[in-house]
Order: C-alpha cells, then structure tokens, then sequence
C-alpha cells in the first residue's frame, strides 16, 4: 500500500522525527518494513530542519519524513503545511491517508481523501476533546464530521471506541490499536547499575515514575503523599522525570529526586531503578480513555506496579484490586505502595510491540482497500 501519515512534529513533549518517539514514529515505520510504501508529512510547531529526513534501515525501507516549519505567523504556516500537503497527494497518488495526532490533521485528512479519491483513516492516540483545538467551534464541528464519516478509525482504547460509536453517532468499523512498547529499548536491567547511573541511593526503597508530572495529570499524589504522610519509612524515596505544566512545583526533599525531562534511551533506565512504578491518572476528558503507554513500559522492564482506578487501569486490574489505589487518595495509594514494597508482584500481561499494532492497523487498512 500507499500511505501518506498527516501529523504534527512536537506531541507527548518529544519531537517525532528527532526523538523517534512512541506511536507516530514507531507504526509508520513498522509499516514500512512491512513493505508498505510511507510518506509521512509533519508540522512542527518549533524551528527545525524543513524538508525531507529519512532514516533508511539494510533494507531501505523508511518513512519518507518531510518537516515543514510553522513559523512566526501561524496561519501563513498552516497555508503552507496545506498547499505541500495537497502536491504531495497530487503526486504520491496514496491508497490510504493516515492523519494524526489533532483535530486539524483528522479533518484534513478527510478532505483530502475525498478531494483526490482516496481511503481515510483517522488516528486517536488520545480523546482530542481534551486537547485546545477541539475547542475552536468550526474546527469541532468539522472534526466530529470526519470522525463520523472517515472510512477508517483508528483509536488507542476501547473505552475510547464506545466514546466515539455513542457520541459520534459512527456506524463504520474502529481498529482499537492500543499503545506498545519498543523491546530492543525496554526491558529488565540491572537494578543496581541503573541507580549508579542515575545517582540515585542503592540502599533505599524508590517509588516513582516517567511522565507528565502535572496535577491535572494526577502526579501530584506522589509529591504529596511524600510530605504528608509521616508514618511512613524513613528510607523510602521518590524518583521522578517528565515534562509538567508551567507552575507545576517538585517540592524539595532529600527522598525526591527530580530527574527533569530524560532523554527517551534513559526512560527505562529510571522504570528499571525502581521497586515500584507509579501508573498515575485523574478522572477527566483525557484520563477516561486514554491508554497509558508507560503501563506497558514498565511491565516490559518487569518491575511492579500501582495505579489510579481510572479509565482502562480499571479494566485491566479487575481482578488485581490490591494495585489499584482511588485518585487523590493519599491513604489509598499509600496503602497500594506499602503492599506492592512488600510483595513486589509482577504483572504477567502480553504486552503487544509496535510491530504487532502495525499489523492490526496494516489489515484494518486492507480491507477498507479490498472492499472499494
């Protein structure tokens, strides 16, 4: 097949071509080596090399990347993001337009599609309910649109799935392509070395995590739960890194040990210093359907795990009530990390790898081709 992907460069707080980070990066190019032929096209939102970038494997089978600058002035950056766009469709003549990432890319997509008489498949790697665009009237409407009428869906959760069929009102079948893990970068190491690495304490027991550490995103349960609770073990610390909202304050301890943003290479370097790993979320219009791409991480790296009872955890530990804690319950999530430090149980889930999602979507795209 034909595939030309519709994305921005810059989302989860990475840079896709330059980080070659998580689903945008990983399914193109597991596709690609599949022998699919992919042309990806990408606005970054930062300044950045334009043009075309590719990464040929032995085989020279790559996504064909082309970066296109935003600039000061958003609109003329959009303009020119949409006029490429349009020649390289002109040109490439794809089967399939996979669009990405936000509202504008899914609507894009879709009016593509149906300009130059091709398949659309629209991704939602998140409920973009939640994210600043939905919220501009036209581009809302216009989204639940091509939502609605796209040939194909793509999206990371079930509970995602049933969100979309009752308030879309979408009758057309949705692929549930969940998020994975890339094996030759997680897996277990050394628990030990890693804290050398880090410079993390070797004697003590660390709880923590690698994510966005914003309040809205429920971090803030592990900062507080480290200065309220004083019955606590005094030789219990909390190791952190990720992106956090503008305001968001790490308070300072000589148990928490802020680690900022890692490179992604040194994520499972942290999940593996670990005795148990921290799967936090908070009730909301993103924490409802997401899928935690870090749950996956840490169970490759095989370290324990505790988690908020919120969207797909709940389903996924139905029968492990005793590792999931209540969101912004102190008492809870203190009692689900005194449990899993004593007990170090370890999930045994098939986690799925990026290139098993792009078979998934690989099929789903075949058969919206075979039934033209």
């Amino acid at each position: 097949m034909r595939i030309l992907v519709l994305t921005k460069r810059q989302y989860t707080s990475k840079d896709l071509i330059d980080d070659r980070y998580g689903r945008l990066w990983e399914i193109p190019s597991s596709l690609a080596k599949k022998g699919n032929e992919i042309i990806g096209i990408c606005l970054s939102y930062r300044k950045k090399r334009s043009g075309l970038h590719v990464d040929e494997d032995e085989n020279s089978m790559a996504v064909r990347w082309h970066s296109v600058n935003i600039g000061v002035f958003y609109i003329f950056g959009l303009i020119r993001f949409f006029l490429i766009a349009r020649k390289m469709i002109k040109q490439y003549k794809p089967d399939i337009i996979w669009s990405c990432s936000d509202t504008f890319y899914g609507v894009l997509g879709y009016y593509f599609s149906r300009k130059y008489q091709c398949r659309s498949v629209i991704d939602l790697y998140d409920n973009f309910e939640s994210f600043a665009s939905y919220h501009i009237p036209i581009l809302r409407t216009l989204f639940r649109k091509a939502v609605r009428e796209s040939d194909g869906l793509s999206c990371v959760s079930t509970n995602l799935e049933e969100h979309i069929r009752i308030n879309y009102k979408r009758e057309k079948p949705i692929a549930v392509i969940t998020n994975a893990i890339n094996t030759e970068t997680f897996y277990p190491m050394d628990k030990l070395e890693c804290r050398k690495k880090l410079g993390l304490p070797l004697d003590a027991k660390i709880i923590g995590t690698a994510g966005d550490l914003s309040e809205q995103r429920g971090g803030h349960i592990m900062f507080r739960a480290m200065l309220e609770k004083k019955d606590q073990p005094l030789n219990v610390h909390l190791a952190i890194a990720g992106s956090r909202a503008t305001g968001t304050m790490v308070p300072k301890s000589d148990r928490i040990h802020d680690l900022g943003t890692l490179p992604p290479r040194q994520v499972p370097v942290l999940i593996n210093a670990l005795d148990v790993a921290v799967v936090y979320n908070r009730t909301s219009l993103f924490g409802d359907y997401c899928f935690p791409q870090k749950l996956y991480e840490i169970l490759a790296c095989q370290r324990p795990i505790v988690a908020a009872n919120v969207g797909v955890m709940s389903t996924i530990l139905k029968d492990k009530p005793h590792l999931l804690y209540t969101e912004d319950d102190i008492e809870s999530y203190v009692d689900a990390i005194k449990k899993q430090l004593a007990n170090q149980e370890k999930l045994t889930i098939t986690i799925p790898t990026w290139s098993n999602q792009a078979d998934l979507l690989q099929n789903y795209m075949f058969s919206m081709i075979s039934n033209a």
